[in-house]
């Protein structure tokens, strides 16, 4: 028989059933219960919350499928230094003598063992109410919070309806619904989208909950279909626990490379056992740590031969590994392998790959970076968010090369293959059109990590100064000082002497350079070498007669230019530049030639408050380089600019006393409620709607080379 059926059996039994109370649940099932008399309907002859919630117990105990020793109704504990105690609805535990361990908790006031023996918490309600999700909140997931044990805690939310909500939480992770595919996610967000319910019929049994704790609780069967998400927020508590891990053990390689290899791993290890349905690797039993912090031989052969397995893989960033076994397995260092298992208990029982994982790196970034090194050295990046949605609005597919020439983490190269591939990136899809340059190295560090995972590491990385070196068709890094006009033409950079020495072009360029007079590009005797061939730099300012040119330069503007020579004929960017650089009369120069040579296709104003660490107001240009046979028709003549003022980004900037920027999630209060929906206060999605009606009446070669039969 189905629940449902038991549920008609129960109405029958029980249809002159007036009071239902303590007595009831022990007279009936036998169960122990803590709840005072209630009628079974209200005034308005509705049935109550008592009714929906003595049939539902009576149900899955006649169903077989719960066992009455294991079940109390209404639990109730203390609540912070509340009187009103937190009362749950339905609990079923793990052990048949919670009784005895309640009274305990009781006497001494300290509810922690019971809590840890909680498996189900239940919350009814008499009909369904507009604030699902507030109910869920501040009720079922408060009583679930309680769990301080390594076992995920699980929670039903029920009430008049047939469909119910069942939930999951694991340690410190946010709640989870038990059926991923239930969840909503969208732009980095989670939502536990209460709107789609579960079936009755698909209620796991008290069985089923035990025997999905222990798919996580043994190591050495754990497979990728297991683990728990790890969510953004969760993230950053767990480089929190790191932080703490890294002053304790106090690594020798740089704690940040050092989680950068180690999370490579892991991601390595979670997509092989998704693909294969294979055991996963990367974990440490308690009998394999020994009392000294280190580890015994079979983690070490374990964890060896996952190295030598992803290295096949991610060459970039385990070729040179800063952690290595010797053939005696002897570890490079003592400490950093304690890190090492620091690391793997952290993340051992969570999956990275079934979360929306964007910010991660710039989690990373911001929790390991010096904060000195990140002001002194503008080393900033851009929201997410920003990131997405010029991605989205480039548009890139499978086989266009990308490229960001200031990459920082590669955010840019890492959302743009993301999208390319449609967020199908489990079967290890090549990322080798994908391109990012940045003069610091322990960026690309990160960068490589980013890529990682967001679904491949075979991204071109390099370590160089974007504006006086350039990468060659050959696939070399340009040597310094070869940028020079002797050497390349000023208009179209091609090489004058050696055709094997060729600038390479790109398809598409998304990035956010340096801006602002404070970080401008000084003029002296070196860099004035290869500033000859930037045309910006010699329009800037009419020149006078005796040729005087600028003594420093925006390096936005520069940028500007790279970018465009960068591109190849057909290509597109997107590029963020102070507001400016856009409207006043100082750059006026400067944006004629730019019109002169592109086709501007849309131009967006981003608050003041877009980035943590400067107030300018910038602007994102989308432009287009016309095809030598298309720029008569192309920037002849007046064409249709899509111009949008964005007032709402979806977040806000926090920052800390030592200067750390975070980009805090900002929702749309519900004003019926007002609560927070899980809808982020932001433009940019009904901004993409306008901008695709805008491509559908321009004309053919616009709308294929933004691929507006794909555009999302």
């Amino acid at each position: 028989m189905k629940l449902q059926d038991y549920f008609k059996s129960f109405n029958e039994k029980f249809s002159s059933l007036d009071l239902i109370d303590k007595n009831w649940y022990k007279d009936e099932l036998n169960i122990t219960a803590f709840c005072s008399k209630a009628k079974i309907k209200d005034s308005r002859d509705n049935y109550s919350e008592e009714w929906y919630r003595a049939r539902l117990v009576w149900s899955l105990v006649n169903s077989g499928a719960y066992n009455k020793e294991y079940i109390c109704v209404e639990l109730s504990q203390p609540k912070g230094n509340t009187k009103t105690p937190l009362r749950a609805d339905i609990v079923v535990f793990k052990t048949k003598n919670w009784l005895n361990v309640y009274e305990k908790a009781r006497q001494s006031k300290d509810f922690r063992e019971l809590n840890k023996k909680m498996l189900v918490v239940f919350e009814a309600k008499k009909r369904e109410r507009d604030n699902v999700l507030s109910v869920i909140e501040n009720q079922l997931h408060s009583m679930m919070e309680k769990n301080t044990s390594k076992d995920r805690i699980f929670g039903i939310y029920f009430d008049n309806k047939e469909e119910i909500i069942i939930l999951k939480k694991l340690g410190n992770s946010d709640l989870r619904r038990f059926y991923e595919d239930k969840e909503l996610r969208e732009e980095g967000l989670h939502d536990i989208n209460v709107q789609n319910r579960d079936q009755l019929i698909n209620l796991p049994s008290q069985r089923d909950f035990i025997e999905n704790n222990e798919s996580i609780s043994n190591l050495e069967k754990l497979k990728f279909d297991s683990l728990d998400v790890i969510d953004e927020s969760t993230f950053t508590e767990t480089m929190n626990i790191l932080k703490r891990e890294n002053d304790r053990i106090r690594p020798k390689s740089p704690v940040r490379s050092l989680i950068v290899e180690f999370l490579t791993l892991k991601v390595f290890d979670e997509k092989r056992s998704k693909k294969d349905k294979s055991n996963l690797q990367f974990y440490i039993l308690p009998s394999e740590k020994r009392s000294d912090g280190l580890a015994e031989k079979t983690f070490k052969e374990r964890i060896d031969k996952l190295y030598q397995d992803a290295r096949k893989k991610y060459k970039n960033v385990l070729s040179k590994a800063l952690f290595s076994y010797t053939n005696d397995f002897k570890s490079s260092d003592s400490n950093d392998e304690k890190f090492l298992i620091a690391v793997i208990e952290t993340f051992q029982q969570r999956a990275i790959l079934k979360a929306k994982n964007e910010s991660f790196n710039q989690i990373i970034f911001n929790n390991f970076g010096e904060d000195k090194q990140k002001v002194d050295k503008g080393q900033f990046f851009t929201p997410i968010p920003v990131v997405q949605n010029i991605i989205k609005l480039l548009n890139p597919i499978k086989g266009e090369d990308l490229c960001d020439p200031c990459c920082g983490i590669a955010d840019f190269p890492a959302i743009g293959f993301r999208h390319s591939f449609e967020d199908k990136v489990d079967e290890f899809p090549d990322a080798i059109n994908f391109y990012g340059f940045d003069l610091e190295d322990s960026n690309l560090k990160l960068a490589e990590l980013n890529l990682v995972l967001n679904g491949d590491g075979d991204a071109t990385l390099k370590q160089m100064d974007s504006l006086s070196q350039k990468l060659l068709e050959n696939g070399e890094v340009m040597k310094n000082g070869y940028f020079t006009i002797k050497n390349f033409n000023p208009e179209t950079w091609e090489n004058l002497n050696d055709n094997n020495k060729e600038i390479k072009k790109y398809k598409i360029i998304a990035t956010n350079p340096p801006f602002g007079k404070g970080r401008d590009l000084k003029i002296n005797n070196e860099t004035r070498k290869f500033m000859e061939l930037y045309e910006t730099w010699k329009i800037k300012t009419n020149l006078k007669p005796n040729g005087e040119l600028p003594k420093s330069m925006d390096m936005g503007v520069l940028f500007l230019e790279n970018s465009y020579k960068l591109l190849e004929d057909g290509g597109r960017m997107g590029i963020i530049l102070s507001n400016s650089i856009a409207s006043i009369k100082e750059w006026e120069n400067i944006r004629k030639w730019l019109i002169d040579r592109m086709r501007i296709v849309a131009l967006f104003d981003l608050p003041s408050n877009t980035f943590g660490e400067t107030g300018v107001a910038t602007t994102i240009i989308i432009a287009y380089k016309p095809k030598l046979d298309e720029k008569s028709k192309m920037l002849s003549r007046n064409y249709e600019v899509f111009i949008k003022e964005i007032k709402n980004i979806g977040y806000e900037v926090s920052r800390s006393k030592i200067k750390s920027i975070q980009f805090v999630p900002n929702f749309i209060i519900d004003e019926k409620t007002f609560e927070k929906t899980s809808c982020r206060n932001e433009d940019f999605t009904e901004m993409r709607k306008d901008f695709k009606e805008f491509l559908k009446r321009q004309e053919e070669e616009i709308k294929e080379v933004f691929h507006l039969n794909k555009f999302g």
